[in-house]
């Protein structure tokens, strides 16, 4: 039991580093396509945007990288580190010759080639944005087939899945590639230019959130068979921490738009919303935290 209790921790925390890392990405790609024409005006500093946003792109594709080996690791120990030592060679069983290595090596290549992208992306902006965004494109698409979408028999679950996390992404990880400009901007000292930038923002969130919704209830009523399994099962406990938490997130967010967002364009104003926007991410990791133990138990479908 202790085994399999750390096992799940490894799980855990190799696909926490995963979404970290694809948030990143998301978010500074979305955000240097939909909302750097704010920050784009005739003397704006767009060249340290663009230097700050590829920072960020870079962090996120090297977590993706990092995140992929410490799957193929953790899945390894999962496999064989109760009874037997870790290797390289029992790392290439199960990456090259198990079922579960045929759904990681797509996400594996996806994350190479997303750092490769994002390198190209910093030296050639327009062509390194659509491979970046193309690469991103492929970790979301590629990403479900290793989780619970692929144990069914039609793509409808994957498809949600997809739209699930790309929906997030474009919500947690817009807002942080935000937050890393306008502090680097120094926009908490007051800046009328935040406040278009935000509102640029918040019109994104909330079909983000709408879609992150949506294809959250759509995916537990795929997974669930009654209400009882939300009360009786460890993957209906964690669903509904899961959701307090989104619904937590929601409601720091819902306040930075209609509390926080009217006091732009003045120092406080602006510092009050980066504060509370810096504790929407805290809240939002807690969320992806939940998630990636959510993706590693037995759904109760899966239990019968």
């Amino acid at each position: 039991m202790v085994g399999e209790s750390f096992a799940l921790v490894l799980l855990a925390g190799a696909k926490w580093i995963t979404y970290l890392g694809l948030m990143a990405l998301t978010g500074a790609v979305a955000f240097s396509r939909l909302l750097t024409p704010a920050v784009a005006a005739p003397g704006s500093p767009r060249g340290l945007v663009n230097r700050r946003l590829h920072l960020v792109a870079s962090i996120g594709s090297m977590l993706l990288v990092v995140g992929a080996a410490a799957r193929l690791y953790a899945q390894t120990w999962s496999v064989f580190g109760v009874d037997e030592p870790v290797t390289l060679e029992l790392m290439r069983v199960v990456g090259l010759d198990s079922r579960w290595g045929g759904g990681w090596r797509p996400q594996a290549g996806a994350a190479v080639f997303a750092a490769a992208a994002v390198a190209w992306w910093t030296r050639q902006p327009r062509p390194g944005w659509w491979l970046a965004a193309l690469a991103t494109g492929g970790v979301w698409t590629t990403l479900p087939l290793t989780g619970h979408a692929a144990s069914f028999a039609t793509a409808a679950p994957h498809i949600v899945q997809v739209a699930h996390g790309l929906g997030a992404g474009l919500w947690i990880g817009s807002l942080a590639a935000l937050v890393a400009v306008a502090t680097r901007l120094g926009y908490e000292h007051g800046n009328d230019r935040a406040a278009d930038v935000v509102h640029r923002f918040s019109a994104l969130a909330q079909g983000s959130v709408a879609a992150v919704a949506l294809s959250g209830i759509v995916t537990a009523v795929m997974y669930v068979d009654s209400w009882g399994d939300l009360r009786t099962t460890a993957w209906g406990r964690h669903l509904v921490l899961k959701t307090a938490l989104f619904a937590a997130v929601g409601a720091v967010g819902a306040y930075n738009w209609r509390r926080l967002t009217p006091r732009l364009g003045n120092a406080a104003g602006t510092r009050a919303l980066l504060r509370s926007a810096r504790f929407e991410l805290l809240l939002a990791a807690a969320v992806l935290l939940v998630t990636a133990f959510l993706v590693h138990l037995a759904i109760p479908r899966e239990m019968m």
